[in-house]
């Protein structure tokens, strides 16, 4: 048997090298090339099965009572609980129950409605840490007064790392009478429970474990300083102590009054607390969602601004090729007076309410914007004043606003610090939203179910027309003789005459019992009392149901059966009331002479009367509404005043609403003003001003003045 030489042992090592790089390529290149042809679904499979399912991103616990588990606690369920990025549940004591079955309840064992609840929140974050501490990144320990801001909240807590321990929310020490009694050291402090409080995951797992030792070691009767120690102590962190926490976690001490006028102060909050009235939280949940609107609105309008050949904004959207297609400004001073052109309170009036409102928001908005990166240009703006501004509606496009203010700039890094006051123009356009459809279904059902009710079943309600009465016997057969002609056919009207004694008393009866033949009379008799019209008025409403229609009127009017039609139409219980714009004669000396050919008072030429814009005389309402108004003012006496005091009134008055329109079916015919010297000065200026409103019209001041040019 022969043997190898060394040469050949030599060369047989790299020959089998490559013949196992060779087996360990191709079994390589094999598994690559199948790992290709596996199937799609194969393939999508193994990679999700590698990924963890999704988590919710906040679990927001609130504590509740069971006294008002089904107002409060189901007010927010309904409401901004709907918009939170994970879950909202609601900690209630052992056997509390609900009569809403949707509502998510966490009877927590052992625990009551003791107040303080320390023990119902101490309770409540230990559920939360055994049942979720890994399924939400973020615990929000909130009361059923507090509204969170969905959105706010969520992007604030993405700036934020979960894994670390943080205690988020508006820090507090204590009030002034409590200041030093709670325990706390010179630098400790603890989250206020009331705006709410932020437990980062980390956070709650550190903190579970000792909650029932913080628990039976209180040093206080406060849940929310007791819980703010135990973190401090165990976890090692406090809460966050920045003037900003103030804004973000908004706490209003003023709790009778709070968030029942503007709402602006709660742009920048992320939690806004205290909120007792579900009428209140629905009015703020209304303005976060009219907001959100807002933002979506704009950024459409902001993408479509960037689409290739959209049409860029500029203060033209449309070039007018007509004189009639331009429309007016209207001119607002610093006073809050408009000047107009195109309405029935023009030439000029105090600026409305929405109007206001509209323009203070569009100011906070602009200047909100201006200041969005103050700290990196180091400068800050704040408004002070309007000077003037200009105002025009397109009813195809949108709101323009032209505004002259003056405004405070400061800068505030050194060493360029300085304050200037500047006056700036801001043109502002508010645009409209596109037309949309929507389907008529249920409005047509709707009809069909009201259609299949028979009209005769349907409930006209009756008006009462109260009418004070002193004397112009000859004025009040007029105003008979009109009532009986004009509404032969209208049953559903009672007259009730307020009758002061006077030198015409027995005519004015003869004239009521005449009248009685046609329609239903009622006299109240008022004996020599002296004349106050609120009186009177409060008088012949005061017998009659809170249900009753009231139309208070005066014997100088004149109407049509359609301003009656118009009043059921318009006055709705404990919802709505008519002041009604009426239309007033001039002196008819100044009429132009086909005015006098006119047979009736129904006719509306310029020389021929105005729209009396500044009388709230006539008004329209139910008993009910006039008594929660507080009806009118007894204590005014002689002419004038106490209608403007009613109409303020009503005003103020809540949830009800104001229709103030022309109505050119009541004409107030034209009688001379005597204003009495005794009467008190306002009462006396307005006197004079209806006076001279009413002697005569431009156009006949004109031809007079022309006579002498």
């Amino acid at each position: 048997m022969g043997t190898s030489s060394p040469n050949s042992r030599i060369l047989s090592r790299p020959a089998a090298l490559a013949i196992v790089g060779i087996m360990i390529g191709l079994s390589t290149t094999w598994c690559f090339s199948s790992i290709t042809r596996m199937p799609p679904l194969m393939c999508e499979t193994v990679a999700v099965s590698r990924i963890k399912p999704d988590q919710g991103f906040v679990l927001v616990g609130i504590m509740t009572a069971a006294k008002y588990v089904d107002s409060r606690a189901y007010n927010v369920w309904k409401t901004w609980a709907k918009h939170i990025n994970g879950k909202v549940l609601f900690f209630v004591a052992e056997n509390t129950e609900s009569i809403y079955p949707d509502l998510p309840l966490v009877r927590l064992k052992g625990v009551d409605d003791t107040y303080p609840p320390q023990k119902k929140s101490f309770a409540m974050l230990r559920w939360m840490a055994d049942n979720h501490i890994d399924n939400f990144d973020w615990f929000v320990r909130a009361d059923d007064d507090l509204y969170i801001r969905g959105p706010e909240l969520e992007s604030f807590l993405r700036s934020l790392d979960s894994s670390r321990p943080y205690l988020v929310g508006q820090a507090g020490l204590g009030n002034s009478a409590e200041y030093g009694l709670l325990a706390l050291g010179n630098t400790d402090n603890y989250c206020m429970g009331g705006p709410g409080v932020v437990l980062s995951r980390q956070t709650l797992r550190l903190l579970s474990p000792h909650l029932e030792s913080c628990l039976s070691h209180l040093l206080t009767t406060h849940e929310d300083v007791e819980l703010g120690r135990c973190i401090r102590r165990h976890v090692g962190v406090s809460c966050t102590w920045n003037y900003e926490m103030q804004k973000l976690f908004h706490n209003n001490q003023s709790t009778t009054t709070a968030y029942t006028g503007s709402l602006h102060e709660l742009t920048a909050a992320i939690t806004i607390h205290p909120i007792k009235d579900p009428r209140i939280m629905n009015r703020v949940h209304a303005h976060q969602r009219a907001h959100q609107l807002k933002q979506l609105r704009a950024k459409r309008i902001l993408l479509e601004s960037e689409l290739t050949g959209s049409h860029q904004p500029g203060l033209i959207r449309v070039q007018p090729n007509r004189t009639s297609d331009l429309e007016p400004w209207n001119f607002i001073n610093n006073q809050k007076i408009i000047f107009c052109t195109d309405r029935v309170t023009c030439p000029r009036h105090t600026v409305e309410l929405s109007v206001r409102t509209e323009a203070s928001e569009i100011i906070n908005q602009l200047f909100d914007e201006f200041n969005s990166n103050a700290r990196q240009r180091g400068r800050v703006l704040q408004f002070q004043s309007l000077q003037y501004g200009y105002m025009r509606v397109e009813p195809k496009y949108g709101v323009d606003y032209v505004l002259d203010m003056i405004l405070w700039f400061k800068k505030f890094r050194p060493p360029h610090r300085t304050t200037l006051s500047v006056r700036r123009h801001a043109y502002v356009q508010q645009t409209f939203g596109p037309l949309q459809a929507t389907d008529d279904s249920k409005i047509r059902a709707n009809l069909r179910h009201f259609s299949n009710s028979s009209y005769d079943e349907e409930v006209v309600p009756h008006i009462h027309m109260i009418l004070p009465l002193r004397g112009r016997a000859e004025i009040f057969q007029r105003f008979a003789a009109h009532l009986r002609n004009v509404c032969q056919r209208e049953s559903g009207v009672t007259l009730v005459l307020v009758l002061y004694e006077s030198d015409d008393v027995e005519q004015n009866r003869k004239t009521a019992a005449e009248l009685s033949d046609a329609i239903t009379v009622k006299i109240v008799d008022m004996g020599d009392q002296k004349f106050s019209r609120g009186v009177a008025l409060m008088k012949g409403a005061k017998d009659l149901p809170p249900t009753a229609l009231l139309f208070f009127t005066d014997v100088d009017m004149l109407f049509t059966c359609d301003t009656l039609q118009r009043i059921r139409q318009n006055v709705i219980l404990e919802a709505q009331v008519y002041f009604p714009i009426v239309f007033s004669e001039f002196s008819p000396e100044s009429w132009s002479e086909n005015d006098k050919l006119l047979a009736d008072a129904f006719h509306y030429g310029r020389r021929r009367g105005y729209f009396r814009h500044f009388g709230f005389g006539l008004a329209a309402l139910y008993k009910a509404d006039l008594d929660r108004a507080g009806g009118f003012n007894t204590g005014i006496d002689g002419w004038g005043l106490e209608d403007v005091d009613f109409f303020e009134r009503n005003l103020r008055t809540q949830n009800l609403r104001i229709i103030r329109a022309p109505e050119p079916g009541l004409v107030h015919i034209y009688h001379p003003i005597v204003c009495d010297p005794s009467l008190p000065a306002p009462q006396k200026n307005m006197c004079l001003g209806s006076k001279a409103a009413s002697l005569s019209s431009i156009d006949a001041l004109v031809d007079q003045i022309t006579q002498y040019v």
